[in-house]
């Protein structure tokens, strides 16, 4: 995705979620989710129709005819007054990093901080709540952890968290023994 469709992306899920400026408070955390689940539902729904609904050269009257057939008559709620809206506008083709945009909104808003935990096998429940739990020493927020199976990490893991990755992986730690002997 090029810098203006993100740009874009990110406007399109701050103006949907509305949270700028706001408190945390358990109403809005509840209203929030609701906007969430309601646009990865339309989501799911409209999955084996974007072809159709981003092709640039299918009228939008057309766009907006398919997108009320999949939603179905009963779905008027605020995430398909909004798929509506960017149907309207062209710009369905966003909509997916406008959802991921939404959830980062969302998670900062309450506190979560998400992160990812990449290691060859499972981690036991142990490891796993062991690492949850000095992420949210260090990050003083609460953790959404969720671990990947990478074949790249031959042994430990990796763990990022934003734009920081904490590499404590076996090539990691060989690599940076061979950096310290060849500054000596």
């Amino acid at each position: 995705m090029d810098a203006g469709a993100s740009i874009l992306a990110k406007r399109y899920a701050r103006a949907y979620m509305g949270l700028d400026g706001k408190a945390h408070d358990a109403a809005l955390d509840k209203a929030a989710l609701a906007k969430l689940e309601g646009l990865r539902l339309i989501f799911e729904a409209a999955r084996p129709h974007l072809k159709v609904l981003t092709h640039p050269v299918i009228n939008g009257g057309v766009k907006l005819e398919v997108l009320q057939k999949v939603l179905g008559a009963g779905n008027t709620g605020p995430a398909a007054a909004f798929a509506a809206l960017l149907v309207r506008q062209n710009r369905f083709a966003l909509f997916e990093d406008i959802m991921r945009d939404c959830l980062t909104l969302y998670y900062d808003f309450s506190g979560v901080a998400r992160a990812d935990v990449f290691s060859r096998y499972p981690l036991s429940d142990g490891e796993f709540k062991r690492i949850e739990k000095m992420l949210a020493c260090m990050t003083g927020k609460k953790i959404s952890l969720r671990q990947v199976i990478a074949e790249r990490v031959l042994g430990g893991f990796e763990i990022k968290i934003g734009d920081a990755l904490i590499d404590a992986t076996v090539r990691g730690r060989l690599d940076a023994l061979k950096a310290g002997l060849l500054e000596s």
